[in-house]
């Protein structure tokens, strides 16, 4: 029996994503939950499962044009352990349009083929090497795609997993050890000439890119800056790290985020978005945190920032963060921001502003912190000062509520005590 493998809805408003790789070959056995391919949707980067075992065929080839949900991208023949495991890939043209109004319906469905038996000796058993240079070896599919990626050889990687079997994370860590001129996401797919090099736009930078742009036309950005005395935060977060240093670690950026949420509860134009019904101010504050994952823009938001304490934040950004390196971060988690944060200052940028991310009205970007001369008490003393940006949407927020905002964002950085419990609470 033959089990397709579709292109799932995993959004309420997905219409259509793209594969962005296979994790396992032609012919390949899988299990139940084995993931298959890396599916790119608007939002966010997901990896799709088997949806039953044995092995597959007619894997839809990545070529980066969309695919309407419900397509039809891979069959699995179950317990079909001595197939053929040669199996062709789909053509481009007999794949459905993504512009099609809904996926297929089971008469559209084509019936699957049937896979010949192949030879005995052209597919012998995969047995334990055991020491062995001439036993085939034994690797997890998706083993064999990252060292395909790679350009590995499986032979040189010594596999940890049972019976010796290669996985995944034996081959990044031999690939950890090379030089790589290109990432992860980007590599196996660029197109070079004697003069340049082609890096395809991945569906995610797409949309961010269309974003953006459409923010930097439609909405009039303005640029509030001010200079900012870290001092009193550094020693905070020294204090609060030391209190409890078991507590989930909490950066420079989070706390910025933990004081910005609350800061924002009082200025609700700065925690607004602008629709055709008019301007809508939002109870809750939900700060997007920009991250970078592979080259690609992703905004993970931290929900109800202004109420949580700041351990449950920290718990929640470490989260975040941790998605966004996997690669598991989920369209939920980049779903409703009102507010966005941006730090570059951890890669040496003084100062920078940054385009709001729409439909929220306004953006805080954060340079580096940089030991600075500055006036105190009638004498010039050096002070770790930062440079903080404020980027508006003039539709919904006037300049005098723009400097209120950074004025109060000032005093809740440079005031130590608002990092502490606040009175009754058990936890920061």
């Amino acid at each position: 029996m033959a089990v397709e493998v579709v292109l799932p809805k995993v959004d309420m408003d997905m219409e259509a994503g793209t594969i962005a790789q296979w994790r396992v070959a032609a012919g390949d056995l899988v299990e139940v939950g084995d993931v298959l391919f890396e599916m790119e949707t608007a939002k966010s980067l997901m990896e799709v499962e088997a949806p039953a075992a044995g092995r597959i065929r007619d894997l839809a080839p990545v070529d980066g044009n969309e695919l309407a949900v419900g397509t039809i991208v891979a069959w699995i023949d179950e317990a079909t352990a001595d197939a053929d495991p040669a199996a062709s890939l789909i053509a481009p043209s007999s794949l459905p349009s993504p512009t099609e109004a809904s996926p297929p319906t089971p008469a559209q469905v084509p019936s699957p083929r049937p896979t010949p038996a192949a030879p005995p000796a052209s597919v012998p058993a995969p047995t334990p090497r055991s020491g062995d240079a001439t036993a085939p070896l034994r690797a997890t599919p998706w083993a064999r795609t990252r060292a395909r990626e790679e350009g590995i050889a499986l032979a040189s990687v010594v596999g940890s997993g049972p019976e010796g079997r290669i996985v995944a994370a034996d081959v990044d860590a031999l690939a950890r050890v090379r030089p790589h001129d290109v990432t992860a996401s980007t590599r196996g797919s660029v197109a070079a000439t004697d003069a340049d090099t082609l890096l395809p736009m991945t569906p995610t930078r797409r949309i961010v890119a269309e974003r953006l742009a459409a923010s930097a036309q439609k909405a009039p950005h303005f640029y509030l800056t001010a200079h900012i005395d870290m001092g009193a935060l550094r020693d905070a977060l020294a204090a609060y790290r030391h209190a409890a240093p078991e507590r989930a670690p909490v950066s420079t950026t989070l706390a910025i985020v933990y004081l910005v949420a609350r800061v924002l509860a009082r200025h609700p134009a700065l925690n607004a978005s602008c629709d055709e019904a008019g301007i809508r101010l939002h109870r809750d504050v939900h700060v997007g945190v920009a991250m970078d994952r592979d080259g690609d823009l992703v905004v993970p938001v931290l929900r109800a920032a202004h109420r949580q304490p700041l351990e449950a934040l920290a718990h929640d950004y470490a989260r975040l963060r941790d998605a966004v390196r996997t690669r598991a971060i989920t369209p939920a988690d980049m779903r409703g921001g009102t507010f966005s944060v941006s730090n570059l200052g951890m890669y040496g940028v003084d100062a920078f502003t940054a385009i709001i991310n729409p439909p929220e009205s306004a953006i805080l970007a954060i340079g580096r912190t940089l030991d600075t001369p500055v006036a105190r008490d009638g004498a010039i003393v050096l002070r770790p000062m930062a440079n903080f940006c404020l980027s508006s949407d003039h539709r919904i927020v006037d300049g005098v509520a723009a400097a209120r905002f950074m004025a109060d964002l000032r005093v809740a950085i440079e005031t130590p005590h608002l990092l502490s419990p606040a009175p009754g609470s058990t936890t920061t």
